[in-house]
């Protein structure tokens, strides 16, 4: 199993060799990617959320806090991961730059 690294959910823009940072990924078009399987207000407490929590190897809270929009962007490792145990891919959300443009996944 992963073991959960503080990085998995920092705010916090990486910088990269030639000074632009990575691009992260917008919350909320990971949020809409997992809103169809994990439904936290369902009756099922919460095993939905413990069970993309598992396939994505990071923590129940962690998920709860992308559902939450806690922060506006995360890691690209960490939406990679929540996209993938939802079933779907990283290419169904936006990404964010560090110069602070907004394109999506395919226009690279």
């Amino acid at each position: 199993m992963r073991v959960q690294l503080l990085g998995d959910y920092d705010p916090q823009p990486e910088e990269s060799i030639n000074g632009q940072g990575e691009p992260r990924v917008l919350t909320c078009d990971v949020a809409a990617v997992l809103q169809p399987v994990v439904r936290p207000d369902d009756d099922d407490s919460g095993s939905s959320v413990s069970l993309i929590a598992e396939k994505a190897e990071t923590s129940t809270r962690t998920v709860y806090r992308v559902l939450s929009l806690h922060t506006d962007t995360i890691n690209l490792d960490l939406a990679d991961r929540l996209c993938l145990a939802a079933g779907d891919h990283l290419a169904s959300c936006r990404l964010k730059h560090s110069d602070g443009t907004i394109r999506a996944y395919f226009s690279l």
